[in-house]
């Protein structure tokens, strides 16, 4: 199941909790890290030492910023988890996408993401990877590189990734390297920022992305495949539906 942690930043952060362990998706500030090993130990009665993966929705520093910090929390065997492309931006043999709406979709993005702001911890981060400008790609360097593994290209778009029955699902558009993650048990959805969650139960796709085109594909496509109940999206709040939460989310204007 998924625990939300309730302030880390400008993204949200997200537990997965199994059988086999648990799972840290989106820490992204070094307040969040801190908040999860909080988390941990206060509501789940557990030790940061049974987190067994650490990942992201996508390679943006918001929701990576945090990772080394936690990763110096938990055991040795520990490992992160990102999309194959991050290998190719960590080499510098690919750039980070584009990203498109900085007015319209960013700064509306910002403004719902203040609430989980709670300590100046949760706006500070390791270094400036993550950065979607051509400008900092020489800041995408990571120091725990050595610890850091890759979702198999051969098995994506989908795949189950060893814990559960959860999945990787590739949902490029926001960027080219994002990912959602889903329990068809649970009927849990952490989708990234694919979707921005808003007031009322309700949510919308994001304007901020690489690839408007794209990241319709990609809901049409978790929408064939997956059929959630809660979504946890990157920004904003959770959606629930009793059948489908797919059914609160709306599709920006073609215009837009």
């Amino acid at each position: 199941m998924v625990h939300a942690i309730p302030k880390s930043g400008f993204a949200r952060t997200y537990l997965i909790e199994e059988d086999e362990g648990l799972m840290a998706i989106d820490a992204g500030s070094i307040g969040a890290a801190n908040e999860i090993e909080v988390y941990c130990n206060q509501v789940l009665k557990k030790s940061i030492q049974d987190i067994r993966i650490i990942t992201a929705t996508h390679f943006h520093i918001d929701h990576i910023g945090g990772i080394g910090t936690l990763l110096r929390k938990c055991p040795p065997e520990t490992r992160v988890l990102f999309h194959p492309f991050i290998k190719e931006y960590l080499a510098g043999k690919r750039e980070m996408s584009p990203m498109k709406n900085w007015l319209k979709g960013l700064m509306p993005t910002m403004i719902t993401s203040c609430s989980r702001i709670g300590k100046l911890s949760h706006l500070a981060f390791e270094n400036l990877a993550g950065v979607p400008l051509s400008v900092m790609k020489d800041h995408c360097r990571l120091p725990y590189e050595p610890w850091i593994r890759y979702f198999d290209a051969d098995r994506l778009p989908r795949y189950q990734i060893g814990l559960s029955d959860w999945e990787v699902i590739a949902t490029p558009g926001h960027t080219e390297d994002s990912v959602s993650f889903y329990s068809n048990a649970t009927k849990e959805l952490i989708c990234g920022d694919l979707i921005i969650g808003g007031e009322s139960n309700a949510g919308c796709l994001n304007r901020f992305c690489w690839d408007e085109a794209l990241i319709r594909e990609a809901f049409k496509m978790l929408r064939e495949v997956a059929r959630p109940r809660i979504i946890y999206p990157g920004h904003g709040n959770v959606i629930s539906d009793d059948e489908n939460a797919f059914r609160k989310v709306g599709i920006f204007p073609r215009s837009g």
